[in-house]
């Protein structure tokens, strides 16, 4: 079974009432205060970024329409979206919104990563993390870094098991020269990427004769979901800020971007020979 997580789960239960609630011809705010929710809190119900109190769903019920039949999926989803996940543990170091992205990754089925400059995190050793974290600004405390490196190695658990994480990854070949943490750090992340690039996990290589191309400058991860209800999710990080992006069109020009970085990147055994190169230099 594919493993999911509780907010993918309550993003899913939001958008299930949503499409119930237009099937009906309600707005939010009469939705809200037919269920005794609000039409603030019901949008945010329905958007996953709030759970759905227990004693409410016979309410969502009798407003709804729902029998019980109907009612069984959502109170599945309900009671799933409640579970405390190991996410949920880094709430005081990190901001709502890479919370809410490491759920989201947590329960996704596949990941696209473009890097120009760094590994991806899903593919970094502890010790190269720990370099990237300190590194990271001053803003960060000391007592965190751990923390922090703690939380990177736990999101790798999604590329083990039953059903891994599907992980496609286009690395600049900046991210294999910049000697994160020195040498001998940078030659434990090149063996662990090589090591790392078979089954589910592609790795390709954006070399610098590649010159020019949609991604460059950037850093972009796409998300995609096994409910069909479910569309696919941007994340995009920057020196100042995070977001989650779920606007349709730029997703898709960011996915028809990352399509032409796997076209343009080599092969995946040319990418491996150039890890092994660049890594036979580091000796």
């Amino acid at each position: 079974m594919t493993p999911t997580s509780s907010t993918v789960q309550a993003w899913e239960l939001g958008i299930r009432l949503k499409e119930r609630r237009e099937e009906l011809g309600m707005t939010a705010a009469a939705a809200g205060k037919a269920t005794g929710l609000g039409g603030t809190n019901l949008s945010a119900i329905e958007t996953g970024k709030r759970k759905l109190p227990p004693f409410r769903m016979a309410d969502i019920a009798e407003v709804y329409g729902l029998t019980d039949q109907e009612m069984f999926p959502l109170e599945a989803l309900r009671a799933g979206a409640d579970r405390r996940e190991w996410y949920h543990d880094y709430s005081l170091i990190y901001s709502d919104e890479f919370i809410r992205f490491l759920g989201l990754e947590s329960g996704a089925v596949g990941v696209r990563n473009y890097e120009g400059e760094v590994i991806p995190g899903l593919l970094q050793t502890a010790d190269y993390a720990k370099a990237m974290i300190k590194g990271g600004g001053p803003y960060i405390r000391p007592v965190e870094v751990d923390v922090r490196v703690e939380s990177r190695m736990l999101r790798q658990d999604r590329l083990v098991g039953e059903c891994p994480l599907r992980l496609s990854a286009v690395v600049g070949e900046a991210a294999l020269r910049q000697q994160v943490g020195g040498r001998g750090v940078m030659r434990g992340q090149l063996k662990r990427l090589a090591e790392m690039a078979v089954g589910s996990v592609d790795v390709r290589v954006m070399p610098f004769s590649a010159g020019a191309h949609p991604l460059i400058g950037n850093s972009a991860i796409l998300l995609s979901f096994l409910s069909p209800r479910l569309p696919d999710l941007l994340w995009q990080e920057t020196v100042t800020s995070q977001t989650i992006v779920d606007k349709r069109s730029k997703l898709l020009e960011v996915s028809a971007s990352f399509d032409h970085a796997m076209e343009r990147a080599l092969s995946h055994a040319d990418s491996m020979a150039l890890i092994r190169r660049v890594l036979k230099e580091l000796e």
